[in-house]
């Protein structure tokens, strides 16, 4: 993969279906959710097998103009596809939601952070819905999970077994949102996520955060209501799109997360 360049959905989906083609096997799997209302695939790639005792999931640009994380992924499932694990199997969701991203890539709506259909679906989840202080400038839509991705989203975490966790990459900010209101092992497997993130990335770890209370997002649900452990990482800093610059940092800050991740906590 060049090291500067940022992924569109087209190069994104002829990337992932090379890799499909040249390297399935029990080990390693290109799917799709499903079809957004663009027609466009909401690609999975697993790494591991698929009766592995633990599963982990990945997921970046459920906002539109927070692609860089999906190229971000791609460099991540380009290296562990040569390293895999034995006993997880970690899904890789690069683009969340390619209507959006195509929206913000290719026309003048740069800032574009919704779906196609104008709804951002870090708001349309169950948990919260329609709590957020800022619905006045972000869509939630017309009721919770009425967005076809965040239904295949949420079907697809409902899938799981035995869930490890889920990392959840936005951009700006350089941050790690952790602090959920809950307690006991469920908490303390948040905090232990958070703190091997930080110590990998650098990135701040952020306390008391009000992005944390239940407000329609997709941490909100997978922590409150299906009780598995989840993190935000915030990517980039300055602006939103991130600027291409700043890509090989954030690859150098990120690529070997997992590895570390999984060797703390297993």
């Amino acid at each position: 993969m060049k090291q500067n360049r940022i992924y569109s959905y087209p190069e994104m989906e002829k990337k992932l279906l090379k890799w499909k083609n040249l390297h399935s096997s029990d080990g390693f799997h290109v799917g799709s959710l499903g079809l957004t209302y663009g027609k466009r695939h909401i690609y999975v790639c697993h790494i591991g097998a698929e009766d592995a005792k633990y599963q982990f999931v990945v997921t970046a640009s459920i906002h539109g103009r927070e692609y860089i994380n999906t190229t971000l992924l791609l460099h991540m499932i380009a290296y562990y596809r040569k390293h895999p694990w034995k006993h997880i199997r970690v899904s890789f969701i690069p683009m969340a939601n390619p209507d959006g991203v195509t929206i913000s890539m290719n026309t003048d709506a740069r800032k574009w952070k919704e779906n196609g259909n104008g709804v951002d679906l870090n708001r349309n989840f169950p948990c919260g819905f329609g709590l957020s202080p800022d619905l006045k400038k972000r869509n939630p839509g017309g009721s919770p999970a009425d967005q076809l991705e965040t239904q295949y989203l949420m079907e697809f975490i409902n899938s799981l077994t035995a869930p490890l966790g889920v990392i959840h990459y936005h951009s700006r900010g350089n941050v790690i949102f952790y602090d959920y209101n809950v307690t006991g092992s469920l908490r303390n497997q948040i905090v232990q996520l958070a703190d091997s993130a930080h110590k990998t990335t650098g990135y701040k770890l952020v306390h008391g955060s009000k992005d944390t209370k239940p407000a329609g997002g997709f941490g909100d649900w997978c922590v409150y209501e299906k009780k598995i452990p989840s993190i935000t990482i915030e990517t980039g800093f300055l602006k939103t799109p991130v600027p291409r610059w700043q890509l090989n940092g954030i690859c150098d800050r990120n690529l070997f997360l997992l590895r570390d991740l999984f060797a703390r906590i297993l």
